[in-house]
């Protein structure tokens, strides 16, 4: 009898054990996801400010593209025609060339991202 109460406070105590490690591997999966997370919403908002910011940039710059183009060829409407076929030029590019210029680079971002952290948790240990 002494060996199953052994037994039975060997599995008791080994219990506990388990629960408080499981817990525990739960709470890093946990914080290491907001990291990953919080790590890729500050780059998306970053992206985004940074491509709000080229927009305007672009925009001001074919704005003064089609002012030049009215003075050469003497009309306003000509001149600002030319500006909205830089821009229909721009968007053709970019839906040629989404995969290379979008979506592969945002994939690599993120993968790096998520790597950069795995990476990070092995240096520690």
């Amino acid at each position: 009898m002494a060996t199953t109460e052994n037994l039975n406070d060997f599995y008791q105590e080994n219990k506990k054990l388990l629960n408080e490690y499981l817990e525990t591997r739960l709470q890093i999966f946990k914080l290491s996801s907001v990291k990953v997370l919080s790590k890729t919403i500050s780059m998306l908002v970053l992206i985004s400010i940074i491509s709000f910011m080229f927009l305007f940039f672009m925009l001001f710059l074919v704005i003064a593209f089609s002012w030049f183009m009215a003075d050469v060829l003497g009309s306003n409407a000509m001149g600002f025609l030319c500006g909205g076929a830089i821009f229909l030029f721009i968007i053709l590019i970019s839906i040629i060339f989404r995969n290379a210029l979008f979506v592969n680079p945002f994939i690599r971002l993120f993968i790096h991202s998520s790597l950069s952290d795995e990476e990070d948790e092995e240096d520690e240990y």
